[in-house]
């Protein structure tokens, strides 16, 4: 028997499909990590545990991944994978009546469905005349645009230098930043500039646009690929190279002399070998490799194979490879609700760059990937939790807000709708754009920021907005985020909470920060995670950034959460709503495995009060003590009460008063600033100080439960009136005419109600227990 890692993150333990699991997409992707040497790998899917009855037996896979041809029947089944005689565990999956079937043809067949002549990426030769056309009409406000661009861009040098190399970051990273950081944007926006160019020669014949085109992608052909821009030593310039660069090569194609074109052929080709040794020869992508960059190369080298396939031998491997990649097994960052684990910043990145790859396919290859459940996902992720007016994007790294990402977001969720045929989103995407004009652009090279494959896209009616629901509650627990939203549509009157929790750990771009949270009233953020990306891994962003002190999240005697760990998993569970309240619970318990058995947070939103309860749950490994640490942070100082145990944040009229259930000895401890600060290599004047807040119940103790009471305010809202005590044993808020009661070790007991719950709630009337299984009414 082969001893295979059983473990919950799916960067250690890929296996798929997960046993007694219910994919979503038919026929779904086999993926298994084989412990030993490479070799041959047999695979069997069966209708019986004895693995009898055969529906699939594959022999002599050279790698441990299969995405089948063709569906399965829906039903039960099993499966195991073979090496050497040896057999992995037996897994059990269900194919359900409702999954999505999405039979992928093999990459031969992509490149037989493909033009056989240039273009062949986002249209083939035969529509370019009927493009070219519509210039005058249905595309003749985006024409406008990118003509625009493209005349700015021939008045600009269509030359580029070969980059340095880099300086070495563990001596100087503010160093190594400055070099860097000039040649990622500069490689990005010029060969970016190309394909600008190329498509306005495709839209309009202009050899004007054609000549331009060519000499840039010629100029960066000249370049060594195992040189400064070599994959190993400078990804980002070698990214810049591959990213824009085929598809301007294949609209440019008959444009180059053949001199020229050699040479082109020539500079992808070697780039296209480096590409796949570095994620198939040393790790495979997907299997016992996940790091975020490659998440971008595997897309580049498709198109690339696509557009070079003829010239290039290697081409089709690499396409057969990426085929189980790309159409099963990506995304690593999430699963089908469409969230992201590494946040909205890079999830806006990452996903719109595997639109390149799905675009190309669905009009190339007639392959429709945006079938699957994870697209529409998605774009409702995004919109739960990044709302337009948002003042602070999202968790993990990037957390500003600037212009280009706005419309990059619409963009993004636009294509989703037109390529889903989704009919939701068209007011958020309005809202964003008309955002997006109030703000600012980033300081840094431009980059031109114009969409191939929505100008090619052929033009579709805008979809009439549905009516929006009232849930107040949206959970998306592949990635371990939810969002309270009081209106998707309103600003003013919005009260959001956006809450992280997740199962894939402190890795990447995601820190030591599960059942965090950011709170926003009335379109003002006020309160959010602190600390600023200023370069990864710099000092800033390792020793403060990916601490759990710089998040809205409970400490213990200062410790945080383990950091860049697997195993520092959270979830959230538990989600309910009716017309009174919803909940969620955020549990942590492995992200403080070294000091806690328990460490949960408990969400309660008053529906009629517009209050959030929450309540933090711990105990301590046996033989540990620890005093629980209540952060906060916010751009607004903290007004504190110290007798009341409370404090006050108000901004431009929004308002949020804090209210702690803790009548004993307690303190509070205000600070700003960061230590350390933001380096000088990247400054930002959206880099505001920051206010720090900790409230600290008295004692090191081996377990407690804290309430607070965060009451909601704004221009058309008052804020809730709260009242505290402590009766014995347990603490109370009075909130209106609702009432909050927490256990704080010794059950509940109010007049003639007691109960071992770890806190009951009455709302309008009703009487519910929060307890280990969730919320649930009495």
């Amino acid at each position: 028997m082969i001893d295979e890692t059983r473990h919950h993150h799916p960067h250690i333990d890929p296996r798929q499909p997960r046993n007694e699991s219910r994919p979503r997409t038919n026929p779904p992707v086999f993926v298994w990590k084989p412990p030993g040497e490479a070799g041959q790998f047999s695979l069997a899917v069966t209708r019986d545990e004895a693995l009898t009855d055969v529906v699939l037996q594959a022999d002599g896979l050279t790698d441990p991944m299969l995405l089948p041809d063709s569906a399965f029947e829906p039903g039960r089944y099993f499966w195991t994978w073979t090496q050497g005689g040896d057999s992995a565990p037996v897994f059990s999956f269900e194919i359900a009546e409702d999954a999505v079937t999405l039979e992928v043809p093999s990459a031969a067949e992509w490149l037989a469905r493909l033009s056989n002549s240039h273009p062949r990426i986002y249209l083939d030769p035969g529509q370019i005349e009927n493009l070219r056309a519509s210039r005058s009409d249905v595309r003749a406000e985006h024409w406008a645009e990118l003509k625009g661009l493209a005349e700015g861009l021939l008045a600009e040098s269509h030359e580029i230098e070969e980059p340095p190399y880099l300086p070495d970051r563990n001596q100087d990273y503010e160093a190594y930043f400055r070099t860097w950081a000039p040649i990622l944007w500069e490689s990005r926006r010029f060969v970016k500039g190309a394909e600008v160019l190329a498509l306005a020669w495709l839209a309009s014949g202009d050899e004007r646009y054609a000549r331009a085109a060519c000499e840039r992608i010629v100029s960066i052909s000249r370049w060594d690929p195992e040189g400064s821009s070599y994959l190993g030593h400078n990804d980002e310039a070698h990214m810049s190279v591959i990213w824009h660069g085929p598809k301007a090569v294949d609209w440019l194609w008959d444009r180059f002399t053949d001199e020229e074109l050699a040479l082109v052929i020539e500079q992808y080709r070697r780039r296209g070998e480096i590409t796949y040794e570095h994620m198939h020869d040393r790790g495979i992508y997907g299997v016992t490799r996940f790091d975020s960059h490659a998440g971008r190369e595997i897309v580049f080298l498709a198109l690339l194979g696509m557009v070079f396939h003829e010239h290039i031998p290697e081409a089709q491997k690499w396409l057969s490879w990426l085929r189980p990649v790309l159409c099963g097994i990506w995304p690593v960052w999430g699963q089908d609700d469409g969230s992201w684990a590494e946040g909205p910043s890079y999830g806006l990145a990452y996903v719109n760059i595997m639109t390149m790859f799905a675009t190309a396919l669905k009009r190339g290859c007639a392959v429709d990937l945006y079938r699957r459940p994870f697209w529409r996902g998605h774009a409702r992720w995004r919109r739960a939790i990044l709302p337009p007016y948002a003042e602070w994007v999202g968790f993990c790294d990037h957390t500003e807000r600037w212009r280009g990402s706005w419309l990059a977001g619409a963009a993004l969720v636009e294509r989703i709708e037109r390529e889903t045929g989704g009919g939701e989103m068209a007011e958020y995407v309005a809202q964003l754009r008309d955002e997006a004009e109030e703000m600012d652009e980033r300081r840094r090279v431009s980059t031109p920021r114009f969409s191939a494959q929505d100008y090619l896209a052929e033009p579709t009616e805008a979809q009439e907005a549905p009516v929006e629901d009232s849930r107040v509650l949206r959970v998306f627990p592949d990635a371990g985020w939810a969002a309270f939203r009081t209106t998707l549509r309103d600003a003013r009157h919005d009260i959001a909470l956006i809450f992280r929790s997740s199962p894939f750990g402190s890795i990447s771009h995601a820190h030591a920060s599960n059942n965090d949270f950011i709170m926003h009233v009335a379109g003002r953020c006020m309160m959010m995670p602190s600390g600023y990306y200023a370069g990864y891994g710099s000092n800033h962003h390792a020793h403060w950034i990916w601490h759990t002190k710089s998040h809205n999240c409970i400490t213990l005697s200062d410790a945080g959460q383990i950091m860049r760990s697997h195993d520092s998993v959270g979830s959230t569970d538990h989600a309910f709503e009716d017309e009174r309240l919803t909940y969620l619970r955020g549990t942590a318990d492995a992200s403080y495995a070294d000091r806690a058995q328990r460490c949960r947070r408990h969400l309660v939103y008053l529906k009629d009060q517009a209050c959030f309860v929450m309540i933090d749950e711990f105990i301590a490994v046996p033989g540990i003590v620890s005093a629980l640490e209540w952060n906060a942070h916010s751009w607004d100082e903290f007004e504190v009460d110290e007798e009341a145990r409370s404090f006050r944040l108000e901004r431009d009229g929004s308002v949020v008063a804090g209210h702690f259930l803790y009548h004993h000895n307690s303190f509070f401890s205000l600070s700003d600033g960061f230590d350390p600060p933001p380096g000088t290599a990247k400054e930002c004047d959206q880099w505001h100080n920051q206010y720090h807040l900790r409230f600290t119940p008295s004692g090191l103790v081996t377990e407690r439960n804290l309430g607070v009471v965060l009451a909601c305010g704004h221009e058309g809202l008052d804020v809730a009136r709260v009242e505290t005590e402590r009766v014995g044993g347990t603490e109370i808020a009075r909130i209106g005419h609702d009432l909050v009661a927490v256990n704080m070790g010794n059950g509940v007991e109010i007049g003639d109600l007691t109960c071992d719950a770890l806190a009951i709630l009455q709302v309008g009337g009703v009487l519910y227990e929060v307890d280990d299984g969730g919320i649930e009414i009495t």
